[in-house]
């Protein structure tokens, strides 16, 4: 069954899921699929992808990274290859591309302008809690005092693409179609940066924009609040606009890869809760554990119903046909009635989405660290998400048959 076109779709979750979605794509080339990547020599040199050809790339948060990696034109192998250094399993082919590792320094740059943000808060606050101020009048604790938009900044992560990864910082120059999701600290839309040639229909909640450089647009949408400080870009007219983590809005952009043509959507997430045998609770685990599982409860809500959604508009889109054909409606109203709902439904018939998740039993996958750069931490999660893909080898089959 041969594909127009097929997309890979990949969550935040740091590096933690950036290895998974390693391990997710390893598998996936085992398969027999292929990932597009590099520049292309022209606009004409582009062709048409493959029935078994990535060459759409959709990345929140970490998965950013990691699209921007395989859109780029590095092998899988050399990826692993600089997160788990040293390990013979992931050495890179002959001829593959060698990729600069991303370390702590580059993941973790401080701002300078931490101190300046914090000075005068902590003079007054010096001020407010002295002896005489106690005796004057009450404290007030006001959460406002606190001025520090974050410790780290994601200018580190924007050099490092800049400088050490992409031949090209341009969205236009590379041969698949690459999407980066960011959102709009001061307004309620998640924006999702691309080609601008290409770039699909925007959203009063989903504007696409063509405007920022790769390297800018990973910045963005790696911006996770309380640890990154939002992460600014200039529109083109002039005016700063500061953008948070891509997945605050949307945790996983699926449709993105719908709306940008793919027919099948591989989407790889590691937002799991953990379901804990009978009889056995996280509530003994400390309040990291509850923590985790609190938020990956609310992510992975938020996955289901936009998946539930798709399903029912695709059921009442099919329940509507099945009426015109009971009422023997001709098949020219029939289409333009189908192409209203379709539209107004904003559906495309015949995508098929393909989830890859950790299992939910797997406390190692569950427990790891999720900023860990060990080489030991991340080929388990790799392995894990190895193993995940594998597991819908089934579903894989029908897209990899020979045309």
């Amino acid at each position: 069954m041969a594909m127009a076109k097929i997309a890979y779709v990949c969550s935040g979750g740091a590096a933690k899921a950036g290895a998974f979605h390693l391990g997710v794509a390893k598998a996936l080339r085992e398969a027999g699929f292929n990932f597009i990547g590099g520049t292309a020599p022209s606009a004409s040199a582009r062709g048409t992808p493959g029935p078994r050809d990535i060459s759409i790339y959709v990345g929140s948060s970490a998965g950013a990274i990691i699209s921007t990696f395989l859109a780029a034109g590095y092998s899988i192998q050399s990826i692993l290859a600089s997160f788990m250094q040293n390990d013979a399993r992931n050495a890179p082919a002959p001829g593959d591309k060698p990729l600069t590792p991303l370390s702590y320094k580059k993941m973790f740059m401080l701002r300078p302008a931490i101190a300046r943000e914090q000075a005068e808060p902590f003079l007054s606050s010096i001020r407010l809690f002295s002896r005489k101020h106690q005796e004057q009048q009450k404290i007030p604790l006001q959460f406002k005092w606190f001025k520090a938009t974050g410790i780290f900044s994601t200018g580190g992560i924007e050099k490092y693409l800049r400088d050490d990864v992409l031949t090209s910082n341009d969205f236009s120059d590379y041969l698949a179609d690459l999407f980066i999701v960011a959102t709009d600290l001061n307004y309620s839309r998640k924006v999702v940066f691309g080609k601008s040639s290409i770039l699909p229909q925007s959203t009063p909640s989903c504007t696409y924009s063509g405007h920022a450089t790769i390297s800018e647009a990973c910045a963005a949408s790696t911006a996770l609040p309380f640890v990154y400080a939002p992460y600014t870009i200039k529109s083109p007219d002039g005016t700063s606009v500061h953008y948070v983590d891509g997945e605050i809005r949307d945790t996983l952009s699926a449709h993105v890869a719908v709306d940008a043509g793919a027919e099948l959507v591989i989407a790889s997430y590691t937002h799991q809760p953990l379901h804990t045998p009978h009889g056995e609770s996280l509530a003994g685990r400390g309040l990291p554990a509850i923590l985790i599982q609190s938020l990956y409860l609310a992510f992975e809500d938020k996955i289901t119903r936009a998946r539930e959604d798709r399903e029912d508009r695709e059921a009442a889109l099919a329940e509507i046909d099945g009426i015109c054909r009971k009422n023997r409606v001709s098949p020219k109203v029939r289409d333009a009635i189908r192409a209203v709902f379709k539209q107004k439904l904003g559906l495309k018939p015949g995508v098929k989405t393909i989830y890859i998740h950790p299992d939910p039993a797997d406390e190692e996958m569950f427990f790891g660290e999720h900023f860990s750069l060990s080489a030991k931490n991340l080929q388990k999660i790799a392995d894990a998400g190895f193993k995940a893909a594998a597991a819908r080898a089934e579903d894989f089959s029908q897209f990899l048959q020979s045309p």
